[in-house]
C-alpha cells in the first residue's frame, strides 16, 4: 500500500511516499480501507520530533474508511461498513477502559501515528472498540475530523462543566479544534469568546457562532470582552486549545471561581502557571486529552443531525501529504485540513 512515511525530523519536506505491506489484523482486530485522514496540530510536533513519533513513522489519527476485514474473535456485522476512528485503540480490560477513560489506556495497541502506524496510508488495523459507524448523512471527510478535530472539543467542554448561560472562552478559535469548540459551546447554549493570531478569521469564527471575536488580546481587552458579556470579573470557563501562547493570559481572564481546560500546548515546554492567582482566585485547571468512544458516538449523532458543522479547510491527496503540513504551518487554514489516498 501507498504511505506517506517521516523520513527524518524537520519541516514539511521530510514526509515522503513510500511503500509498506498491506497490515494483517489480529484476531480481535479491524482491517480499515483509509477513505480520509485529519492532518492535526499534533502531527505537525510529531513531525518536528517533539513527541513520540520516531523516524520511519507513519502519522495520522484522524481516519474514517471502511471496514474491509474483520479477525475470527470480532463480534458483529463489521465487515463493508464506514467508520470513523477514536485516535487510539485501548485494551478494553485495565481499569481506566472499565471507568471508561480509555484515553488513558496505555495496555492496549496505542495511538495512531507514535504506537500504531496512522492514517497516512491506504489501511490500517482498527478495533471495535476504537470504531463507531457512520451514517450515509455523513461523508468520509467530514467522518475524519469527527473524533479528533470535533471530539477533543466536546470531551474538554463535558470536563469543564460548560452549562448554557456561561461565558467560554476558546483560544486557538481558529484552528481545527478550535473552531469546532466555538460551535460546540454554543451548541450547549454558553455565549462563545473566540481568540485568535489572525485578523482573516474573525468573520469565520463568528460564523461558527462567537459572540465576540479577539486578535491578540492582552488582559485588559479581554477583561473589556467579558464586562460586555455581562461577566465583568471574568469568564466562566476557558478552553485553551493553544498552550504556551495563551495561558497566562487565559488564566487571568477567568472569573473567581472559573475553570480552565487544558487541550493543547503548541510550544512543548513548561506553562507559566501563577499559583497565588490560582489560590486567590479558586480556579480549576484541568487537563483533557482526546474523545473516547461514547464521545465520538455523541459527535456522530450532532453532525448527522446537523447541530454542528464540521469544517474542512482544504482536502489534498496523500501524495501531497508535504504541502497539507505546508499550510498546516502558516496557520492560514481555517478547520482541518485532509488527506485521501
Amino acid at each position: 500500500m501507498r504511505v506517506a512515511e517521516l523520513a527524518a525530523h524537520g519541516g514539511p519536506e521530510v514526509l515522503v511516499a513510500g511503500s509498506r505491506p498491506v497490515p494483517e489484523p489480529a484476531a480481535d482486530q479491524l482491517l480499515v480501507r483509509v477513505a480520509a485522514c485529519g492532518v492535526c496540530g499534533h502531527d505537525a510536533l510529531a513531525r518536528r520530533g517533539l513527541l513520540a513519533a520516531p523516524v520511519g513513522s507513519v502519522l495520522g489519527h484522524e481516519i474514517a474508511g471502511r471496514v474491509e476485514a474483520a479477525g475470527v474473535d470480532v463480534v458483529g456485522d463489521w465487515v463493508g461498513r464506514r467508520v470513523a476512528l477514536v485516535q487510539r485503540i485501548p485494551c478494553g480490560r485495565c481499569p481506566e477502559c472499565a471507568a471508561g477513560t480509555t484515553a488513558r489506556c496505555r495496555q492496549g495497541p496505542g495511538f495512531y501515528g507514535e504506537d500504531l502506524p496512522g492514517g497516512y496510508a491506504e489501511y490500517v488495523v482498527a478495533s471495535p472498540l476504537n470504531a463507531v459507524p457512520l451514517p450515509d448523512a455523513v461523508d468520509d471527510v467530514t467522518g475524519a475530523l469527527l473524533s479528533c478535530a470535533v471530539g477533543t472539543g466536546l470531551k474538554a467542554l463535558r470536563t469543564a462543566g460548560v452549562r448554557a448561560g456561561e461565558v467560554v472562552l476558546v483560544t486557538g478559535a481558529g484552528g481545527g479544534v478550535g473552531v469546532h469548540t466555538v460551535q460546540l459551546a454554543r451548541h450547549l447554549g454558553a455565549t462563545v469568546v473566540a481568540v485568535t493570531g489572525d485578523a482573516g478569521k474573525v468573520a469565520p469564527l463568528r460564523d461558527a457562532g462567537a459572540a465576540e471575536v479577539a486578535v491578540r488580546p492582552d488582559g485588559r481587552e479581554l477583561r473589556r470582552i467579558a464586562a460586555g458579556l455581562d461577566r465583568p470579573r471574568g469568564v466562566d470557563v476557558v478552553v485553551e486549545t493553544t498552550g504556551a501562547p495563551t495561558f497566562a493570559v487565559a488564566l487571568r481572564a477567568l472569573r473567581p471561581g472559573g475553570r480552565l481546560v487544558l487541550v493543547g500546548n503548541t510550544v512543548p515546554g513548561d506553562l507559566p502557571l501563577d499559583p497565588g492567582l490560582v489560590i486567590v482566585r479558586e480556579l480549576a485547571v484541568l487537563g483533557s486529552a482526546h474523545a473516547a468512544r461514547a464521545d465520538l458516538e455523541e459527535v456522530v449523532d450532532l453532525v448527522a443531525r446537523g447541530a454542528v458543522h464540521p469544517l474542512a479547510a482544504q482536502v489534498w491527496p496523500l501524495t501531497e501529504a508535504a504541502a497539507a503540513h505546508a499550510a498546516l504551518d502558516a496557520r492560514t487554514l481555517v478547520g482541518r485540513a485532509v488527506l485521501r489516498p
